[in-house]
C-alpha cells in the first residue's frame, strides 16, 4: 500500500500595484497593496497552521516573492497567460511532481486552518474533486484536484456552476466545502464594510499600520 500524494496549495497573485483596482476610488495604491499583503499573510498562515509542508505562490512582485520565501513557500514569477492558464499550469506542475493540487485565492480575509483542513479531508480518498463556492458572485474560492485528474479551472464569475458541470461531464464525484473563511473574498468597498460588521476591527488586523496610512 502506498501513501496518498501530498497536496500542494497554489496561490496566484498579481503585482501589488495592480491589485484590488475596484477599491481605488476609496483607497490609495499603498493602502490597497498593504491590504493585499495582509490577506495573503492570512492565507499563508492558514496553510502553514494546517501542517501543510509546502505551498506555491505564483506571480506578484518582489514583495510577494519575499513574503512567500520568508514563509518557507516556493515562488514562481509566472506560469501562464491569465488566471485560469496560470492555475492550470500550476496543477500540471504539481501532478508532474507527484502531488495533488489545491487552488486558493490570496484574498480570503476570514480563512482559518480548519477551512484548509476541511477542503483536504473532503478529497482525502483521492477520487473526488472538492469545490468551495464563493458567497457573492457564484465564483469558486477553493479547488482540490487529486493527482492526475485532468480538471481545468474555469475561474471567474459563476465559475462554481461551470466547475460542477465539468465534473459531471467527466463522471467525477464532487464534494462541496462551505465555510465563512472560504466563502468570502474581498474585492469592493461594500465587501470591506460588510466584513467590518461581521468582524469588527478586521481591517486593522489585516493591516496593523492602517491608521498611519490613512493619515498620509
Amino acid at each position: 500500500m502506498t501513501d496518498a500524494p501530498s497536496t500542494i496549495p497554489i496561490i496566484p497573485m498579481k503585482p501589488l500595484s495592480e491589485g484590488k483596482s475596484r477599491l481605488a476610488t476609496e483607497m490609495t495604491r499603498e493602502q490597497r497593496a498593504e491590504l493585499v499583503v495582509g490577506m495573503l499573510r492570512r492565507v499563508i498562515g492558514a496553510i502553514r497552521s494546517a501542517n501543510i509542508g509546502l505551498f506555491w505562490v505564483v506571480g506578484g512582485d518582489d514583495r510577494v516573492m519575499h513574503l512567500t520565501r520568508n514563509s518557507d513557500g516556493v515562488w514562481f514569477e509566472e506560469l501562464g497567460r491569465d488566471l485560469n492558464d496560470t492555475v492550470t499550469r500550476g496543477f500540471e506542475r504539481a501532478f508532474n511532481d507527484g502531488h495533488s493540487a489545491l487552488y486558493l485565492p490570496g484574498d480570503l480575509p476570514f480563512i482559518k486552518p480548519s477551512d484548509v483542513i476541511g477542503l483536504l479531508r473532503s478529497s482525502e480518498r483521492g477520487n473526488n474533486i472538492t469545490l468551495a463556492p464563493a458567497r457573492r458572485d457564484g465564483g469558486t474560492n477553493g479547488i482540490v484536484v487529486p493527482h492526475g485528474i485532468p480538471f481545468l479551472p474555469q475561474l471567474g464569475r459563476r465559475s462554481f456552476a461551470r466547475h460542477l458541470a465539468q465534473a459531471a461531464s467527466m463522471g467525477i464525484s464532487v464534494a462541496i466545502s462551505y465555510s465563512q473563511g472560504l466563502g468570502f473574498d474581498l474585492d469592493t468597498i461594500d465587501d470591506l464594510e460588510s466584513y467590518e460588521h461581521m468582524e469588527p476591527g478586521l481591517l486593522r488586523r489585516l493591516v496593523p499600520q492602517w491608521d498611519t496610512l490613512a493619515h498620509r
